[in-house]
């Protein structure tokens, strides 16, 4: 390795690091809406502790990354002011970011280790930051950038030069850390372990990896649900009992269901470059590893292309080797490869743009609306009160009432709203027949909001004062 190349290398990564850093903060500065609710679970466990709202953390949920993570930035920002929702929701998305940049950095160290050039490392960086998947959830409060992260620094651990046991415990360590991020991360231990068996033919530094990980779960896990719920390990106890237990929160999908949407969270560059990599030595531990990951997930009734965000970041260092083949295959190969990388950005940034247009901004608006009405609103009923940032943008003193989504609304939907002063429902679901219920039940239609994508909301209100905002 020449000083030249590495000099190139840190200029090169300060600028894709700082460059891919600043627009994902960017983004979600620009879509403070939330896409699921569990980005918003993120923000409101944070403020909870920062800012006082009253709200309370689903026990499934470990507090792992909410409180370590998410809450110093949030209580950080409220000291110096900076408390308005938009602000928290903001705040609570910087950690992810930072760990979502932090994984294109590890995607550079991965490909070096496993024997790449530095024009290798730089491509499977380049790679890894414009991942659709990883980049567009790196601008949101999703825990997955942060778990995918801790596992892909385990990976490094495991395939770097030489054969510490030290190295493996660590990297048991950063599993069990992101298993406490979110729990079907644990599933990585298998590809983890099998990538340590197959490279060593030994079992000391599987051993080591067990070691580090069950340490890093007695600490993380046990310990730390311990001195937040009160009890060691109760929120992953309440949740192996909720997955248990039959339920329809979810809409779950079939097992094949990541293998029919592979193009959607691998994307065409990443798809192709993988295929002229499979040959090469050095970029079958990554793809060995993605493929256990995901066969290991695919039997799980709950899906979604962010679960893979793991799989995706070590196709990334695979198909750099794939780049390097074709780069060295001529010139077409050297064209081809060049179109590859071109064509990643623009990709990238359509799809990241089309998830980011999916968040709630319309109902995010429509809370705004809520909160600046006077006389205050006292009590709403909100369809997914989730997409309205909940008790973020209404605060502590508002009832709410969640109304589940359903298009047309389900039958006696609306009576629970019967004591509401205010309504706000997806426009799609605001029928006629919706209509004149709410008429019967004194509510009119004050306003609409259908901002920056997203599905468009309807707020109605009941008899109340009049003022000059409403």
């Amino acid at each position: 390795m020449t000083r030249p190349a590495r000099e190139t290398s840190r200029a090169f990564l300060a600028a894709l690091l700082t460059a891919t850093a600043a627009a994902r903060l960017a983004l979600a500065w620009t879509f403070p809406g939330f896409l699921s609710g569990d980005d918003l679970e993120i923000v409101e466990t944070a403020a909870r502790w920062a800012v006082r709202l009253d709200y309370s953390p689903w026990p499934i949920r470990s507090l792992f990354h909410p409180l370590l993570l998410a809450f110093p930035a949030v209580k950080a920002g409220a000291a110096v002011g900076l408390a308005s929702p938009h602000w928290l929701t903001f705040l609570a998305a910087i950690p992810t970011a930072a760990f979502s940049t932090l994984g294109v950095w590890l995607a550079y160290r991965v490909a070096l280790a496993l024997g790449g050039d530095e024009a290798t490392g730089r491509a499977a960086a380049f790679l890894a930051a414009t991942a659709w998947v990883p980049f567009a959830y790196g601008a949101t409060q999703y825990p997955r950038p942060i778990s995918s992260a801790l596992l892909l620094g385990a990976f490094l651990l495991l395939v770097r030069p030489g054969e510490r046991a030290r190295d493996a415990a660590l990297a048991g360590l950063l599993a069990a850390a992101a298993f406490a991020v979110r729990w079907s991360e644990g599933v990585a231990l298998i590809p983890l372990a099998g990538l340590v068996l197959l490279r060593d033919r030994g079992l000391r530094r599987a051993l080591a990896l067990a070691a580090g990980f069950a340490a890093g779960v007695v600490l993380f896990v046990g310990a730390f649900d311990a001195a937040t719920w009160g009890a060691p390990f109760a929120s992953l106890r309440a949740f192996l009992a909720f997955m248990r237990a039959p339920h329809d929160a979810f809409t779950p999908r079939p097992p094949l269901w990541y293998v029919g949407m592979v193009l959607q969270w691998t994307g065409p560059v990443l798809l192709l470059l993988a295929a002229f990599a499979v040959r090469d030595r050095r970029a079958r531990a990554p793809m060995l590893a993605a493929l256990t990951f995901v066969v290991l997930l695919s039997p799980t009734p709950l899906k979604g292309l962010r679960y893979l965000m793991f799989a995706v970041l070590l196709l990334a260092v695979a198909a750099a080797f794939g780049w390097e083949r074709l780069r060295r295959g001529g010139r077409t190969g050297r064209a081809l490869a060049t179109i590859c990388l071109a064509a990643a950005v623009p990709l990238c940034a359509e799809r990241t743009l089309h998830l980011m247009r999916e968040k709630s901004q319309p109902a995010i608006t429509a809370a705004r609306y809520l909160a600046s009405l006077e006389p205050p609103v006292r009590a709403a009923a909100l369809e997914q009160s989730w997409a309205w940032g909940d008790r973020l943008y209404l605060g502590n003193g508002v009832r709410i009432v969640d109304l589940r989504a359903t298009t047309p609304l389900a039958d006696g939907a609306l009576a629970a709203a019967a004591e509401c002063d205010a309504i706000g429902l997806y426009l799609s679901d605001a029928s006629e027949d919706v209509r004149r219920e709410l008429a019967l039940r004194g509510f009119r239609e004050s306003a609409r909001f259908a901002d920056s994508g997203g599905r468009h909301v309807v707020v109605f209100l009941g008899n109340r004062p009049r003022s000059g905002r409403d």
